[in-house]
């Protein structure tokens, strides 16, 4: 998958909606809060919300918005679900590497309580 196609993003709200309303599971860490349900569709979606309350710099949140997207990318899951990942104030804090040791951390997290 060379890009992050339309099909992989959670886009409308009421699709936010089902995951933030009846969240299946939860990972979090300092920086982030990963919520996911059962997909709704054949293949896993994402979206991602980075207040500008938490992180103040456009700049900033847009690093992290890329990296969690090319993240998600690299790292399927086994079942199709959507996934909502919140970023915390911290995240703009870490480097990019740890930033994605981060993510690795939460996704393998994830993995094990989906696939279990």
């Amino acid at each position: 998958m060379p890009t992050f196609p339309n099909t992989a993003r959670l886009s409308q709200p009421d699709h936010y909606r089902r995951v933030f309303d009846s969240p299946k599971y939860k990972v979090s860490s300092g920086a982030f809060l990963l919520l996911a349900t059962p997909g709704a569709t054949l293949s896993s979606r994402l979206g991602i919300v980075v207040a500008k309350k938490n992180i103040r710099f456009a700049v900033r949140r847009n690093r992290i918005k890329r990296l969690v997207r090319e993240h998600f990318r690299h790292h399927a899951f086994d079942e199709a679900i959507d996934l909502v990942v919140l970023a915390r104030s911290g995240a703009d804090q870490l480097d990019n590497p740890g930033l994605w040791q981060e993510l690795d951390k939460l996704w393998r997290a994830l993995g094990q309580k989906v696939n279990s």
